[in-house]
């Protein structure tokens, strides 16, 4: 389904671990986040480039999380979509985790969607 609404001029890869922990999350959100980050990711490549999609598990250690208010120690299962897109413009970076946050036209808003999952 991704390589049908990405376009042909964008290189899709997956490196998805194959021993994931399991997380307790709604498969059908999750879904609608990759393809919400893909979309958006399609949309800041117009002449096309690539979308890299990853998955491992991950340790967030004291010395991580006293460097990233919020976050805690523990296990976690990282989802990372990147792309060779234009980026996000730098007034807007500091607005993208607020809730209803709209950083494009009302015509194109999409949504966005940050989870972070523990591990199971």
């Amino acid at each position: 389904m991704l390589p049908r609404l990405i376009g042909e001029d964008i290189a899709l890869k997956l490196d998805l671990d194959s021993s994931l922990s399991q997380v307790k999350a709604d498969p059908g959100q999750i879904e609608q986040v990759i393809l919400n980050l893909a979309v958006n990711a399609r949309d800041a490549m117009p002449d096309g480039g690539k979308l890299l999609i990853q998955t491992a598990n991950v340790e967030l250690d004291p010395v991580y999380t006293h460097s990233h208010p919020g976050s805690r120690p523990g296990s976690y299962v990282m989802l990372r979509v990147t792309d060779t897109g234009t980026g996000i413009d730098p007034e807007i970076q500091s607005q993208i985790f607020e809730p209803f946050s709209q950083p494009r036209s009302a015509t194109k808003v999409r949504g966005w969607a940050w989870p972070l999952f523990t591990a199971s």
